[in-house]
This record gives structure tokens, sequence and C-alpha cells, in this order.
């Protein structure tokens, strides 16, 4: 049933980013969502994710979600090899992932599945979220990790080549100056760190404000590996977006909708009251990822764009560690000639031209 859809949570501005041509953090305009006529027959959605996100948490409970006759049944991951394994068996339909992810598992056939296939980014969500270099106590330098343990989710994803840059910008190099060992996702990752299992390791999503109030020290950011870099990003089969068109454009507008709740500071309280319960109580953890998730270049990008210069900060990074398994043409691997990700969907929710892709 094809129908025009308007709802009251459409109605919220949003806030769209071009890339700036100085490659700084892109500048703010000012595209508004758009009431697209598309099927609204019910859907269910299987949302995989990393860390807890009051983006998809505060729009189920408003429901934003349920406004474009959505379910969504979201799922925590322990790595990003269980939630991509758990995207190509296509027991999860949409994936909350850190888009560097995409060209591990499309395009190098050593991945932790042992092959490639079809992951496709359709909207981007944010800027990594503060992710930080956090080590333990004893160490109040990255020079002081020279021949010490660092942790990554694997070794040739996500934020594991933020970690090597960090490193490699104070002089110390992957294979040669330090231990690399693998022990999982965010969550995962943090209880490691406080337990001791390992010396330093990349945490964000309020974690690593987690991780400092329980005295670990933070020794370097995501802009000391890459600037610009592109963060989260929503991810999906290229065959579940061929057969959901309409349910990837309502997903679209509903997360959007939902992250400009966030961000309006008329919010702010409800927010901040969500972090905390999320932080243990932790007033002052939920306070600073609150700061964390408004800020530019850092936080939520409010429009959900996948935009090129971040992604080749991203694609660079990985190359200067010898990320692909081939050698790889980054112009080509940052358009959408590549698949690496497919704006038909954000393009027809937020009204904009496609033709700059």
């Amino acid at each position: 049933m094809l129908k025009l859809h308007t709802s009251a949570a459409l109605l919220l501005a949003t806030v769209a980013v071009t890339a700036c041509a100085d490659g700084s953090h892109p500048a703010p305009t000012a595209p508004s969502l758009r009431a697209t006529a598309v099927s609204m027959d019910p859907a269910t959605i299987r949302l995989g994710y990393f860390s807890k996100s009051p983006v998809v948490a505060l729009g189920q409970q408003h429901g934003f979600f349920a406004a474009e006759n959505l379910t969504v049944v979201d799922s925590q991951t322990a790595s990003s090899p269980v939630i991509f394994r758990k995207l190509r068996d296509k027991q999860w339909d949409v994936i909350l992932t850190q888009i560097d992810n995409v060209f591990n598992y499309r395009y190098n056939p050593s991945n932790p599945l042992g092959g490639t296939f079809e992951p496709v980014a359709f909207m981007q969500t944010d800027w990594g979220n503060g992710a930080s270099l956090m080590a333990r106590p004893e160490f109040t330098t990255v020079e002081s990790l020279r021949g010490k343990t660092v942790a990554v989710d694997s070794p040739n994803s996500g934020f594991a080549f933020v970690l090597y840059g960090i490193m490699r910008a104070h002089g110390l190099e992957r294979g040669v100056d330090y231990n690399v060992v693998v022990t999982g996702g965010t969550p995962f990752r943090y209880a490691d760190l406080l337990a001791g299992k390992f010396d330093a390791t990349i945490l964000n999503a309020g974690y690593q404000f987690q991780a400092a109030d329980a005295g670990m020290n933070t020794l370097g950011n995501i802009s000391d590996a890459a600037s610009p870099f592109a963060g989260g990003s929503a991810v999906a089969l290229k065959s579940w977006l061929d057969a959901n068109p309409s349910v990837a454009v309502r997903f679209v507008r509903a997360y959007i909708t939902s992250q400009q709740y966030v961000l309006d500071p008329a919010n702010k309280d409800e927010v901040v009251a969500w972090l905390t319960a999320d932080a243990k109580g932790n007033a002052s953890v939920a306070e600073k990822t609150y700061q964390t998730l408004i800020t530019p270049g850092d936080g939520l990008i409010p429009n959900a764009q996948i935009m090129k210069q971040p992604l080749y900060g991203t694609a660079s990074l990985r190359n200067s560690f010898g990320g692909f398994d081939t050698p790889m043409d980054l112009d080509w691997l940052v358009s959408k000639k590549s698949g690496v990700y497919d704006l038909s969907a954000w393009h027809q929710a937020t009204d904009t031209d496609s033709t700059a892709d």
C-alpha cells in the first residue's frame, strides 16, 4: 500500500552537513526531511549494535520508528566478526558499525569470516563518538606503552586503525613497538582494561569517560590518527536494500528524527537522564558523554549523511597500515561506484540531490 506519510516527528528540523573544501569538519546547512510516498506496510528491522544508543532507545520510546510503521528489535554484539557474520547470514537486517568495517568485509578475503560479501553503508551516524586511547593508570604517555600490550576488537578493522594511528603519531609502530591482542567490542574492552588484562585500548560512546572515572588515562583521540574521519554508519546487505527500499527510507527518516530529538537542547535533561542510567548512575560521565554527542566533528551527525572527505580519511588511514589485501584506488573506493555506500534511501528521505554522490 502506498500513501503519503507525514508525522509530527518529521517536522523536526534537520541540519545537513556538507564537506568542507579545506578538509575541516563540515559546516551545517538546513534541508528538511521529506514526507515521501512510499509503502507503509508494517515491517520489522532486526538491528545489531556495539554500544547502547540514546538515538535508538529514545526513538523507540517516543514512537519515531512506530510512526514509520516499523518495529525495531535491537541486539548487542560481542565483536565486529560476530556482527558481520549475523549480517551476512541474514540474522540481522541492519547493523550500526564503523564504516571502515565495510571496507574489510567487502574487499578483503582475509577478513575474520574468510570471504567477502556485499555490506553497504546507507547513512552515517556519528564521527566516532569521542573514541580515545585509554591506558592503565601507570601509563601516562603514549611512549610509555612501548613494549606493552594494547587491545582491539579485530586487528584489521574499525577502531584498530585509529589505535595504530595514534601510536604511530608518537613514534610507535604496529608489530614492532607494542603487542596487539583481540578482546571484542567496546563494553568488553572497557571491562578487560579495568581488569588489567592489557595496558591500553580504544574506547568511545561514554566508555572512555567511565574508564577515566575509574582512574584510566586518556592518551589520544581520533584526530591524532586521521582528520577528517568517518565513524559510525548504518549498514545492510545490498540484497536487503534492493528488496526493501521503502523500509530503508522509513528507517532513515525515523533515525534522523530521533537523532534530532537527542540533539535538541530542549531535550537535554531527558537525554542526560538516559545516559546516567546507562552509566550506572554516574551523572558526571553522562554529562561528558552528552557533550561529546552534541559536539560537531566528535559526536552525532545531525542529518546522517555519508561524506566523501571523511570517508577518504578513513580509507587512507587503513591503507597506510596495509589494510587492503590488494592495492586499492582510494578515489574509486570512496565513490558510489565502489558499492561501499548507497545513499538512495537517504536522498529520498531528505529530499536531496543524488548527482553529487
